[in-house]
């Protein structure tokens, strides 16, 4: 109890900012429009909802003084787990609290989306060194915007549990019934004739190895290629499905990759000009979304790329960093399909630089490149009149190699 006269150390909820306050001001006075529901073909797991995020606060203090009605706080399965948090609430509450302790299962979203109509508010209490975490995962669960929303669903994990946010381990998942193999539902008679065929089928039937150690390997990276393709695919499907949903209208404008004719194979042509690529000027995050929202389509079949590093300077130059992250991120059919990269003018520094990352980071790629020094090399594999050159390139080449192909007209859009 506070000494009289003096003020209380614990905090009134009512008082404490809500999750959506400082968004909403500072989209008021950034003045950005709102993206409107109709825009959105791909929705999160946890779509944005005003109602769940007007109950939510992202608040650094000792939960043990929130004026609560309840605290939640992680613990093990005996409820007994010591740490600084939880000696607080027990030292504020007084030994009857182990009398009061219960089991909550599920997430906050999940259990919001339930019961949020019996909870006015839900404060996520935080030191300072936890604040800036949360201030990033919560917008993932917790959306303030349409915008926030599809800006979230990339970084959302490849498993969110169940209906009520659990993890779900099918090894555990072990049902005893009176009949196996009948449905509760069929008569004695059914029964008799039912299907036994998937009756010690499942993992503790089969007498299978630890399952606690089986899934430890799998979180300390030890994954099944087939379970590596799974996460690998979902992942990329979370990038596709965000390259459909932005507005990508000012990477379009730049030319810097489009879709051409044909090689001497019948395969689909893709252009990528490295002077087009101002990559200190602009979002490589949505440069990337771009050559997703293209490339899905063309990927699906054989195809050859063409990179024009003609007249290319330090500001053009892609670092392999965002070279690598295109190449883990997109999917198997973009490496599978891709049967030929001709890389245009490359400068010796650049052939350097290329064998580099493909000897040590995406060996895949090594045998595919092709280095072309002049375009009569490379109508040598792709016909004249099956590529659109930039304006650029053709002079520059007419000036390095001579004026043979100069009289070639150039696409009139680039």
């Amino acid at each position: 109890m506070d000494p009289l006269g003096a003020p209380s150390q614990f905090v009134d909820v009512d008082s404490l900012p809500g999750w959506t306050d400082a968004y909403e001001a500072k989209q008021l006075d950034s003045h950005q429009n709102p993206v409107e529901k109709a825009q959105v073909d791909v929705r999160s797991p946890f779509p944005y909802r005003k109602d769940i995020n007007a109950k939510i606060i992202l608040w650094k203090g000792d939960v043990a003084l929130l004026n609560c009605t309840a605290i939640v706080n992680t613990s093990n399965e005996s409820l007994t787990d010591k740490n600084p948090v939880s000696e607080s609430i027990f030292m504020h509450a007084g030994p009857d609290l182990r009398d009061e302790l219960q089991k909550l299962k599920g997430t906050v979203r999940r259990f919001l989306e339930i019961h949020g109509e019996t909870l006015e508010k839900v404060v996520f209490a935080v030191s300072e060194v936890e604040e800036a975490t949360y201030q990033k995962l919560l917008p993932l669960y917790f959306p303030r915007s349409l915008e926030e929303e599809i800006q979230s669903l990339p970084y959302l994990p490849a498993d969110i549990g169940n209906a009520e946010g659990e993890p779900v381990v099918p090894e555990r998942q072990i049902r005893i019934t009176e009949k196996p193999g009948v449905p509760d539902d069929a008569s004695d008679e059914e029964g008799l004739e039912a299907d036994l065929s998937f009756i010690g089928s499942h993992a503790f039937a089969r007498m299978e190895g630890d399952v606690d150690k089986q899934r430890r390997l799998i979180l300390q990276g030890q994954l099944s290629e087939a379970a590596l393709q799974k996460q690998h695919q979902r992942n990329y499907n979370r990038w596709l499905c965000q390259a459909r949903a932005e507005d990508l209208s000012d990477i379009a404008s730049l030319k810097a990759l489009y879709q051409t004719g044909v090689d001497n194979c019948g395969r689909t042509v893709m252009v990528v000009v490295g002077r087009n690529i101002p990559v200190t000027l602009i979002d490589m995050e949505k440069a990337l979304l771009y050559f997703i929202h293209v490339m899905d389509h063309i990927a699906v079949k054989e195809y050859v790329l063409v990179y024009f590093h003609t007249l290319t300077n330090d500001y053009n130059q892609l670092d392999s960093n965002f070279l690598k992250k295109l190449y883990d991120v997109v999917d198997a059919k973009y490496k599978r399909n891709l049967k030929a990269l001709y890389f245009v003018h490359p400068t010796f520094r650049s052939k350097v630089s290329a064998w580099f990352f493909t000897t040590f980071t995406v060996s895949g790629l090594k045998d595919k490149i092709h280095y072309v020094e002049s375009l009569q090399q490379l109508f040598a594999a792709i016909p004249p009149e099956q590529i659109d050159l930039p304006p650029f390139v053709l002079e520059y080449d007419a000036r390095e190699n001579g004026p043979y192909y100069s009289s070639y007209p150039p696409s009139p859009d680039l």
